[in-house]
């Protein structure tokens, strides 16, 4: 399927607002109800969109966010498929994906702490240890997310990014609130009356109980999964070590990443490196440009770095239990 730039438009407003009501979202891309309803259901069809998933600050509810990077070793096509289908069904694990470049997967997972990570680890070492040469572990402070701009070409003026992180104000929340994060972790598209009719309750108490989520910041956006290599774009990632940055030089250098429109992940982290930049580009040779702006811009700042593609995102659940 060739997109156009019809299919972006809807594209970019879905991004931060997946649950955006049908009429409002044809209003906002200048078509009809019923048209817009085909090319989202097209999007859906063509897996161009492959799900909708809200963005949940699990830091507010007593979890913490670890980062592991694995390298195979002795790793054949049904070995590495029965690692991936392993990840995939592990309720701990919110993100993982396959790498290309010094690591063969990434995976991010929730913990309540650095004892139940370890755990965690533990058990997949057990199960899989045999079949890595090396990992390397990390705690993710805070995640930025920020919106698909290169969609629409629209350029950044201010750094105003979803995420999850940050030292926490922990909420605590009952088992109702939980069931509806689950159903909107699974798909969030999916309406109040439809969530109200799978847990025994009512439209109004589910729209009640999201908004409460989203006003005290547990939910901090509804997003969608997007096959970007059907939009002709590669992910590529690289990971920045730092020399002993001040809280300003910090700030200053995230503000200086997210300019650019192709940039959806900042990551501040806690081990052999301190940041991590993704983004969605055209091309290799536009990753590296951009990463030799950001060099250049902080020349004393960065003493090393290296280069990661993404080839392919296996899961993405931010409420995976």
């Amino acid at each position: 399927m060739k997109t156009d730039k019809i299919d972006l438009k809807i594209l970019f407003e879905l991004d931060y607002n997946a649950r955006i009501p049908l009429s409002t979202l044809a209003k906002n891309v200048s078509l009809s109800k019923q048209n817009t309803n085909y090319r989202l259901n097209r999007l859906i069809k063509e897996k161009i969109i492959l799900g909708f998933v809200s963005l949940i600050d699990i830091h507010r509810l007593g979890y913490f966010t670890y980062r592991a990077y694995f390298r195979y070793k002795n790793v054949n096509a049904e070995r590495e498929q029965n690692i991936i289908n392993s990840f995939n069904k592990n309720k701990n694990i919110i993100w993982f994906v396959t790498l290309l470049g010094s690591w063969d997967l990434e995976t991010v997972f929730a913990a309540r702490n650095i004892i139940h990570f370890n755990n965690i680890l533990k058990e997949i070492k057990e199960e899989f240890g045999e079949y890595f040469s090396k990992y390397n572990l990390s705690a993710s402070a805070v995640n930025y997310h920020f919106k698909k701009d290169y969609l629409i070409n629209k350029k950044r003026d201010r750094f105003n990014p979803s995420y999850y992180g940050f030292e926490p104000k922990l909420e605590q929340i009952d088992e109702l609130n939980k069931t509806i994060l689950k159903e909107l972790s699974i798909n969030c598209r999916q309406s109040n009356t439809q969530i109200a009719k799978k847990i025994n309750t009512t439209y109004h108490t589910v729209k009640e109980r999201i908004k409460r989520l989203e006003n005290i910041g547990i939910i901090q956006s509804h997003r969608y999964l997007l096959d970007i290599n059907k939009l002709q774009r590669k992910y590529y990632k690289a990971t920045i070590t730092l020399n002993n940055p001040s809280k300003i030089q910090e700030q200053s250098i995230l503000t200086f990443c997210s300019q650019y429109n192709s940039v959806t992940y900042l990551v501040e982290v806690i081990g052999e490196w301190q940041l991590e930049i993704e983004a969605e580009v055209e091309s290799e040779e536009d990753f590296t440009s951009l990463l030799k702006d950001v060099r250049n811009k902080f020349p004393a700042l960065i003493t090393d770095y290296t280069i990661l593609r993404i080839i392919q995102e296996h899961k993405l659940n931010y409420y995976p239990f």
